[in-house]
């Protein structure tokens, strides 16, 4: 959903309920950390308490924010590397779970490895100061009221919303025991290293910098039209994707990105082009981003979140167009 002023509270607590099948993609990892119990046996504490850290995190932020919030702003540099050592603990992590390393790290072994229960509150309390996309478009939000109990109004019911799909994960996790235990830990720890790989790679596209290349042929780049002096690309917005273009060669670039009001999310709504220094807020219609290439070779670009990520190929081949 797009989060903006005219939400209601109603509406708040339904934005959380959409917004939490984001938040499994985003921060499935930090769920299933904080769920996971290496014992064989049930423990329903785990998932419960982990939600209510988050919530009481949410919270607390939603009403600082909301009173003083300039002051939480961060840094796109500074949210990269916090996702990037949060990914790389996780990674660490699970493959101590996994029993691939042994470390004794002390802040590491007591997160998780000696697995106490109240750790998940922890864990769910730190998920407040997480960096996401999300989190940070209602942190936005609650510094618009202007108020310490309406920000926390706003983020409490906010992340009352995101738990009956979070909570509901844990329940389903715990129903498990004995053998069936056993394998759903070794599958919850493999996925907590994908996932923690993942999210190492949105934290270093923030820095604009790319684990896994797009290996796109030239073919399936959308080329640009030579007019009056200028190159021309457009394309329709889809809600998880823009488009991978090819562009020549110090020939000053329109890109007009098409947009259907029905395809606009509180995701693809902003898209930022790091390597020419654009950041560009979409909305419905025709939207127009300018830009010259000066320098050959592949450039990502993103959305604000990056989670949508495409290509600008910039070549100098005439012949090519």
């Amino acid at each position: 959903p797009t989060i903006d002023n005219s939400l209601t509270y109603g509406m708040l607590f339904i934005t959380g309920l959409l917004t939490s099948i984001h938040c499994i993609s985003m921060c499935g990892a930090i769920n299933l950390l904080a769920i996971v119990d290496n014992q064989a046996t049930q423990n329903l504490k785990r998932p419960i308490l982990y939600n209510l850290g988050r919530v009481i995190s949410y919270t607390i932020i939603g009403g600082i924010v909301g009173a003083i919030g300039s002051l939480f702003t961060l840094n796109e540099n500074i949210h990269g590397i916090i996702i990037i050592l949060a990914s790389l603990i996780m990674f660490m992590l699970s493959l101590g779970m996994l029993g691939i390393i042994n470390f004794h790290i002390p802040f590491l072994h007591n997160l998780k490895l000696k697995n106490k229960t109240h750790n998940s509150f922890v864990i769910g309390l730190l998920n407040g100061i997480m960096p996401c996309g999300a989190l940070q478009a209602m942190q936005i939000y609650a510094l618009s009221t202007g108020s310490f109990f309406k920000g926390a109004l706003s983020m409490f019911l906010f992340a009352l919303g995101t738990i009956p799909l979070m909570l509901l994960i844990g329940i389903i996790y715990n129903i498990f025991k004995g053998k069936r235990k056993i394998l759903l830990n070794k599958i919850a720890s493999i996925l907590i290293l994908i996932l923690s790989i993942i999210m190492l790679n949105r934290g270093l596209l923030t820095l604009n910098i790319d684990l896994f290349k797009n290996t796109t042929t030239n073919d399936n780049y959308i080329k640009s039209k030579i007019e009056n002096d200028y190159q021309i690309i457009e394309f329709d917005l889809n809600y998880n994707n823009y488009a991978d273009i090819i562009v020549q060669k110090d020939i000053p670039v329109k890109l007009i990105i098409h947009v259907d009001k029905k395809y606009l999310t509180g995701c693809n709504n902003e898209i930022i082009l790091k390597d020419f220094d654009i950041t560009k807020t979409l909305v419905e219609g025709d939207n127009l981003i300018e830009f010259t290439p000066t320098q050959t070779g592949t450039f990502t670009y993103t959305c604000w979140m990056d989670m949508i990520k495409n290509n600008i190929k910039v070549i100098d081949n005439k012949n090519y167009f």
